[in-house]
């Protein structure tokens, strides 16, 4: 499993942007089973754009998260003083006095080589009766291909509801809720892309692409390379082309979606909330 640095190399782009809310966490805060005040620990928070939500609908907030850079930002630009760098494994042991109302972790276990330590230290710091919530992708997604971000060293894990269900109840949790993501027309545009994947940059260009899928892919030596180095004028226009033919595929995707719907495909977002049971 890969450590910090891997997580800032890899999506240290996103360190610096207060990004939108993912479906987890309008599925959590929309929840009426999910509690509505008490204090809250997000796991794998980010640059905080969800703890700053949580804040203001009346959690008493702290955070943790892997790549130093993003936790900066959250105690700088977002005023949320209680972002520690640390795992789940560092935090039970750090604060083990410590027990939260709530843990969330929202695309976070898929990340685990561990799952079953990751979930117990989680349960250390949740009281008795409290909640946790989360969101995985779900495995029963609509794919028109692999997703290379479902491997190693990105994703370990795949998870449905039943799988996730039985998890969870194993380890001392109650599920209270679950839902599963439709698909929507962003999704069906991406597969829509997917499947018209031909590999003409890398056949163009002749070089490594900077894309995200494939980056994730280099060592942690190769990425760096291919990151600091200044892309060429092969690489900005097939980038560009790149998009264009995204943006193509969204009237495709309007004409195919009432088809999606029919079938009733399922999108990528897996949400569930559960309460400890002891």
């Amino acid at each position: 499993m890969p450590g910090a640095r891997w997580y800032e190399q890899m999506y240290g782009g996103r360190d610096d942007k207060l990004l939108p809310l993912e479906p987890g966490h309008k599925y959590f805060l929309a929840d009426p089973l999910a509690p509505r005040s008490g204090t809250l620990l997000d796991i794998g928070c980010g640059t905080g754009n969800f703890l700053v939500v949580a804040r203001d609908a009346g959690f008493r907030v702290s955070g943790i998260e892997l790549d130093r850079n993003a936790a900066r930002f959250a105690k700088e630009k977002l005023g949320l003083q209680r972002v520690l760098p640390l795992t789940i494994s560092e935090f039970a042991e750090r604060y083990s006095d410590e027990l939260f109302d709530v843990i969330t972790f929202f695309e976070v276990l898929e990340h685990q080589a561990s799952p079953v330590e990751f979930l117990q230290k989680v349960k250390l710091c949740v009281r008795p009766g409290g909640a946790i919530a989360m969101s995985v992708p779900n495995r029963e997604r609509w794919l028109t291909a692999p997703d290379v971000l479902d491997y190693p060293p990105n994703h370990f894990l795949r998870w449905n509801a039943s799988a996730l269900g039985k998890f969870l109840s194993a380890q001392g949790f109650e599920i209270l809720a679950v839902r599963e993501q439709p698909a929507g027309l962003v999704h069906t545009a991406r597969m829509i892309n997917i499947a018209l994947r031909t590999g003409t940059s890398r056949a163009v260009t002749g070089e490594a692409s900077r894309s995200f899928p494939e980056v994730i892919q280099m060592t942690p030596d190769q990425a760096e390379a291919v990151l600091r180095a200044k892309p060429t004028l092969r690489q900005r226009a097939m980038g560009v082309m790149s998009q264009i033919k995204y943006a193509a595929c969204f009237p495709l995707a309007l004409a195919a979606y009432p088809y999606v719907r029919m079938r009733g495909f399922k999108g990528t977002y897996l949400y569930c909330l559960a309460q400890k049971r002891d």
